[in-house]
């Protein structure tokens, strides 16, 4: 709305009263020497530099800060004189500020005020600009901190390898709090991040910090690198349209909800950051969801922001920030979504986990004949015993066929490698050089129509599967023989098997396959087979391991997932609702212990410990006293000042 005319009324332009005052305000607006630091180096990619150097050093006894570079040069059109006098008597202007939107996006420039010169007040007392362009002669800018003036003259000297155009920006007089700040290790880290955008979009630009302070053996040089993050990429997030201007840029990723550290998302222009947190972008409304959720981390790069002068922090509350904000709501409800699907899966994998430990902390009881775990049956436990164990569809042996080949629930889990190699029982195996050979349910090899070009040899060795056992007392498990000859291929059919179990147990046999149930006691044993071809033979030994912890994990097997119920209002910790078990979440003492994941994990346990008590020996009003033993308990996991051991 244009303002109101009044009748009678006088013009007046507006004029400082001190214009250097406003010089003094726009330089001590900027407080940050990073940020400082990091405008110069802004200016060097806006000037197409492809190489920068940063140097920090020890000068005559005065802490020096030099930024080098090899980019056009200040205002290439001008004579040298003309380029620094103008720099030092346009502060306030800038000829960026002519080019469009496109165009600085084009040519990633985000300076437009004239100003960021004015940061070295932050870091030093003096600053030099040295500029040379197309093989001209070197002039320098002098100017020092609060003074009104500055002078420019020739450079004293000239660098030995000083390229025909370059631009060198020398601060001297280093503030003491500034160089804290500044020192190569942590500059580095803010300029990866704060020009991560730039670099990225500038693949050729090399950016290096070079130390001549410290000494021995602490790192001198630094690169300067984008930095990468570390959560799962949304791809399907890649830009947000803004009506009627251009589109945001977007790199988002979704972090894990095991990571500890809180991530964020920036807000930038033109690939400089300008905000730290996206979730700060109206400070009146709050922290906006699903930034503030501390899962997200990246960057929405909008390249018609008007940033703020000096700081660049925050932005002009003009027309093009307010339609990104109307914009934004479109992708935060798709975000959140995302984030609710992860932690729904990570919930029930959480879940999964404990389900596992607990199962394995009660495989020492299911071996109590007294006590009667949960009838809950797992996937896998109810899978049968296809796993090489007795009842296998694919054992053909006579000895599979018997009424006694039903095992027990102990014979179905063995170690992952036993269970791997059990499988093996399928009528065709596999010579050393990879190729096929059919058998027969005996293990000689299969009629075929077409002649072999070499006969099969006589017998050198076995190859056993399983080649050990380890097994549960009294399982069942089948063991395989194969013979072959000295090419590693399936050896003369003709042949005498003969099989011989050393220790307890019992052992059938028929041909080249054998079936062994263990004792009922664990223990060691061992399974010797034969196999003789006139003069020739072969022999192999099969440890066995008959492991009483096999037995007591198959009926650990059963305890069913822990399932969560939200329920802060009601006073039970957990209850089995027909094949479910449940644990209230929303229980006071369940959240005291969550966020430690081995508390959470004991609380559990003492839990299921609970139940298994009142199925097997509970009365009427048993349960009472053990949610109080499991109160107990829980508040023992605690020292005195509340804190978990």
């Amino acid at each position: 709305m244009a303002a109101r005319k009044t009748t009678g009324a006088k013009r007046v332009a507006l004029k400082p009263a001190d214009p250097f005052d406003l010089i003094r305000l726009l330089a001590r607006s900027q407080s940050d020497p990073r940020k400082a630091v990091c405008e110069l180096v802004q200016n060097s990619l806006d000037a197409g530099a492809r190489r920068i150097e940063v140097t920090w050093a020890n000068e005559a006894g005065v802490r020096t800060l030099r930024i080098w570079d090899d980019g056009r040069g200040v205002f290439p059109e001008l004579e040298r004189e003309d380029a620094l006098r103008r720099i030092a008597t346009t502060i306030g202007h800038s000829h960026k500020r002519s080019l469009t939107v496109q165009e600085r996006q084009r040519e990633m420039s985000l300076g437009k005020y004239g100003i960021g010169l004015l940061g070295f007040w932050s870091v030093g007392r003096h600053m030099e600009i040295k500029s040379r362009v197309a093989g001209s002669e070197t002039l320098v800018l002098r100017l020092e901190e609060d003074r009104p003036s500055g002078e420019i003259a020739k450079a004293r000297g000239r660098r030995i390898d000083e390229r025909e155009t370059s631009t060198e920006v020398v601060i001297r007089d280093v503030h003491d709090v500034a160089a804290r700040q500044i020192k190569p290790g942590r500059l580095q880290a803010y300029l990866a991040g704060e020009l991560r955008g730039q670099l990225l979009g500038r693949d050729e630009v090399e950016i290096h910090i070079q130390d001549r302070i410290s000494r021995g053996n602490a790192h001198k040089h630094f690169v300067v690198r984008p930095p990468r993050y570390l959560g799962r990429h949304l791809a399907e997030f890649l830009s947000l349209p803004v009506p009627g201007h251009e589109d945001a840029r977007l790199e988002l990723y979704l972090v894990s909800a095991e990571d500890d550290r809180r991530s964020v998302v920036q807000l930038a222009c033109g690939g400089t950051t300008v905000l730290d947190d996206l979730a700060a972008i109206a400070p009146e409304e709050g922290l906006r969801t699903p930034w503030n959720s501390g899962r997200l981390e990246g960057v929405v790069d909008f390249p018609e922001l008007e940033v703020a002068p000096s700081t660049r922090r925050g932005f002009v509350p003009n027309a093009a920030a307010a339609a990104l904000l109307e914009a934004l709501p479109r992708i935060e409800l798709q975000l959140s979504a995302v984030i609710h699907e992860d932690e729904s899966a990570h919930a029930a994998q959480k879940s999964k986990t404990v389900a596992s430990e607990i199962r394995r902390a009660f495989r020492r009881v299911a071996l109590l004949p007294e006590y009667e775990l949960m009838s809950v049956r797992t996937a896998r436990a109810s899978a049968g015993t296809h796993a090489g164990g007795a009842g296998s569809a694919s054992d053909s042996s006579p000895a599979s066929a018997t009424p006694s080949s039903a095992a027990p629930d102990g014979a179905r889990l063995e170690g992952a490698e036993d269970c791997a190699l059990a499988r093996d029982t399928s009528l065709e195996s596999t010579t050393e050089d990879g190729s096929s050979i059919a058998r027969d349910a005996g293990g000689a090899p299969a009629a075929s129509d077409e002649g072999s070009l070499f006969p099969p040899g006589p017998v050198a060795r076995l190859r056993v599967t399983p080649p050990r056992l380890r097994v549960a007392p009294g399982a069942q498990r089948s063991i395989r023989a194969v013979a072959l000859d000295a090419d590693g291929r399936p050896a003369d059919p003709e042949m005498t098997w003969t099989w011989r179990l050393e220790g307890p147990g019992e052992l059938d046999w028929h041909r080249n396959e054998a079936r062994l149930s263990a004792d009922v006691e664990p223990g060691t044993a061992r399974i010797l087979v034969r196999a003789e071809s006139g003069r020739d033979a072969a022999e192999a030994v099969i440890p066995v391991e008959v492991l009483a912890e096999l037995a007591g994990a198959e009926r650990a097997a059963g305890i069913p997932e822990p399932a969560a119920v939200y329920a802060p209002n009601e006073a039970w910790r957990s209850r089995l609702v027909g094949t479910s078990w449940q644990f209230n979440s929303g229980h006071k003492d369940y959240t005291s212990v969550e966020d430690v994941e081995a508390r959470r994990l004991r609380y559990l346990v003492h839990l299921f410990a609970k139940e298994v008590v009142l199925k097997n020996f509970g009365s009427p009003g048993d349960a009472h006293l053990l949610e109080r033993m499991v109160e107990v308990l829980t508040h023992l996991d605690t020292d005195r000042r509340g804190a978990a051991r």
